[in-house]
């Protein structure tokens, strides 16, 4: 991984952690959230054990990165929660290249994908701003989750 990449990650974990930090009983509930109600809509795929979970506002955008492995079935989920707008997301590669984007594909919270090689992919999430007027902004509860499909 080049340093670039490390920065990066490395600044978005500082922002998340600042975040998260300065509201701890809403971290753990979006964890609960996220353990609770979300993993059981990966089924029939197996929850690899790991997830993202975040506290979001409108108009706030997310990265995360995971390594995939060529031949594996997948299921990447973003869960949200209901106080949010609908969720956009585009997965690429490291050379940029988009594999996923929901937007073209219905406003879908699911893709099921087989890469044809192990890569690092990019999961970019946006919470658009609502349509009403209103000055204050919504903020809930966002999670990243992946299955893998038992062969």
């Amino acid at each position: 991984m080049d340093i670039k990449k490390h920065i990066h990650i490395l600044a978005f974990l500082a922002v998340l952690f600042s975040t998260l930090f300065l509201m701890p009983e809403v971290k753990a509930q979006c964890q609960v959230f996220v353990r609770s109600l979300c993993v059981p809509e990966l089924q029939p795929y197996i929850h690899d054990g790991g997830f993202q979970a975040v506290i979001m506002r409108e108009g706030e955008e997310a990265e995360v990165y995971k390594t995939v492995f060529a031949g594996q079935q997948y299921r990447l989920f973003i869960c949200i929660d209901s106080s949010l707008p609908n969720v956009e997301f585009v997965v690429s590669d490291i050379r940029r290249n988009i594999l996923f984007d929901n937007q073209k594909n219905d406003n879908t919270r699911v893709w099921n994908f087989r890469p044809s090689a192990s890569q690092q992919i990019k999961v970019t999430i946006r919470i658009p701003r609502s349509r009403q007027g209103g000055g204050e902004q919504n903020f809930g509860c966002v999670g990243v989750l992946f299955g893998l499909l038992e062969q």
